[in-house]
């Protein structure tokens, strides 16, 4: 896979301010992005990476196709240099769903664009609704079609522990985000950041976020249909940064989130197993055996508390 240049334009094109964004604090970057400074970053980047890797350009943190189309074809004029010089393979970028039509899909394909990310967040529209997301289900299952017809890739970013989501309403949302077969999802639990509405509703208390372990849970399910699936999940929870480290006030964030929403998964898996065999000694693949033990042998534990006759041991698989 080829390495990524991200490239945040934080809130341009965003028609509405969703009540959980705060996309500033999120990409640890306020000013506006320039044709300028997007040079810069793919310079610098370049630079460090090895010679002949041909990174993929990525413009993240707001939606790009809904920016004035001047300023996207002078962020594109950029890119499209280097990929002219095979100094970048390729261009990928992140936009809402109402922001998506032919006529742009096929002016992206013309600069490179290979891969979309779709904020779909939720697909229950009382829960979108609530979020001000600005769009509903049935504006993402369109662009979905024109995104996957114009033969981009699509990945779509879904949500846990939005005001008015439920345990179900999550699994439901994985489950309508399955059925649409996109090339990948990335997985985010709510963290509440300051700046934001739903700070002011947590600090009013009118909104109740997940704590880390609910989230863990709920997004396990989440991750339980995509994998039944066989749709790639590319990242669950945040990227850690010092910033976020510092600034989120409340909800579901932790540095390994994705750690613990795969093992609560192989805690599932594992019990399951313990229900309909004698075994005591479970086996699992090398690379997963600190997700199955869980982070301070949490699953073990937990598994020994509900099987008390049992002595049980999770091991590698032999090589």
């Amino acid at each position: 896979m080829a390495s990524i240049v991200p490239v945040f334009v934080p809130h341009a094109g965003c028609p509405c301010r969703c009540v959980f964004c705060n996309q500033r604090t999120i990409a640890g970057q306020a000013e506006r992005m320039t044709p300028e400074k997007a040079k810069q970053i793919i310079e610098q980047a370049l630079s460090v990476l090895p010679e002949g890797s041909a990174p993929q350009a990525a413009f993240y943190g707001g939606s790009f196709t809904a920016i004035p189309v001047q300023e996207q074809e002078a962020l594109l004029a950029v890119t499209d240099a280097y990929l002219e010089k095979g100094l970048l393979s390729s261009v990928r970028l992140s936009t809402r769903p109402d922001a998506i039509d032919t006529q742009t899909l096929a002016r992206l394909k013309t600069h490179g664009v290979t891969v979309i990310e779709l904020g779909a967040q939720s697909m229950d529209d009382a829960v979108l609704q609530r979020a001000k997301r600005g769009h509903t289900a049935a504006d993402t299952e369109q662009a979905v079609r024109l995104i996957q017809k114009a033969g981009i890739a699509l990945i779509l970013q879904v949500m846990a522990g939005l005001p008015g989501d439920t345990r179900e309403t999550v699994r439901q949302t994985a489950e309508k985000t399955a059925a649409l077969h996109p090339d990948g999802v990335r997985i985010y639990p709510v963290a509440v950041l300051p700046e934001t509405e739903l700070y002011d509703l947590w600090r009013e208390d009118c909104y109740q976020p997940l704590e880390v372990e609910t989230a863990a849970v709920w997004c396990a399910d989440m991750l339980e249909v995509f994998q039944r699936e066989q749709i790639p999940v590319i990242r669950v929870g945040l990227n850690p940064t010092e910033e976020l480290n510092s600034t989120v006030a409340a909800g579901a964030y932790h540095p390994a989130m994705g750690e613990l929403v795969y093992s609560e998964l192989w805690y599932r898996r594992l019990k399951k197993q313990l229900e309909t065999s004698t075994e005591e000694i479970m086996f699992v693949p090398a690379r997963e055996l600190s997700r199955a033990i869980g982070h301070k042998k949490r699953n073990i534990l937990r598994l020994q508390r509900e099987f008390p006759e049992k002595s049980i041991k999770i091991r590698s698989l032999p090589q």
